[in-house]
């Protein structure tokens, strides 16, 4: 008797697990496939790895900044030398704001200082003497002044 309701329970729990697996699907985050898409490594922000289990393979997802995912494969050269570089600069971003936490609230900002003189530019002169006028141009009808 016992064995009949253990098997009956077993029955209705792996049902509804098939249920729920197909309405819901599998996980949508999953790589099917591995991508021979090489990025520069300054381009990527994150990695994460995707164990076979639910997901039938096994692969890097990186993720870029743009938002893209790129699905590596985790044996080659490439994959892992991008690994390395991100895990690097991620090292150097925790030690860049621990050290900014362990200095305080200093601004780092200088007053600006205004780079323009206040007098107005020498006028240009010819050998005479005299001053040169600005550059004359050619307007046409329309630019042309009326003469009273």
């Amino acid at each position: 008797m016992t064995f009949s309701l253990v098997l009956a329970a077993l029955l209705c729990f792996t049902t509804w697990m098939s249920t729920v697996h197909a309405t819901i699907g599998p996980e949508s985050s999953c790589c099917l496939q591995w991508s021979t898409t090489r990025i520069k490594a300054e381009k990527i922000q994150n990695y994460t790895i995707q164990s076979e289990g639910i997901c039938p393979i096994t692969v890097i997802v990186f993720r870029t900044k743009s938002g893209k995912r790129i699905c590596s494969n985790p044996n080659i050269n490439w994959t892992k030398s991008t690994m390395k570089k991100v895990d690097k600069k991620k090292e150097e971003q925790a030690l860049q704001l621990r050290r900014q936490k362990e200095e305080g609230p200093t601004s780092s900002i200088t007053p600006a200082v205004s780079a323009t003189s206040k007098e107005a530019p020498p006028q240009r002169r010819r050998k005479n003497g005299k001053k040169c006028q600005g550059k004359k141009t050619r307007r046409g009808r329309k630019g042309q002044r009326k003469r009273a």
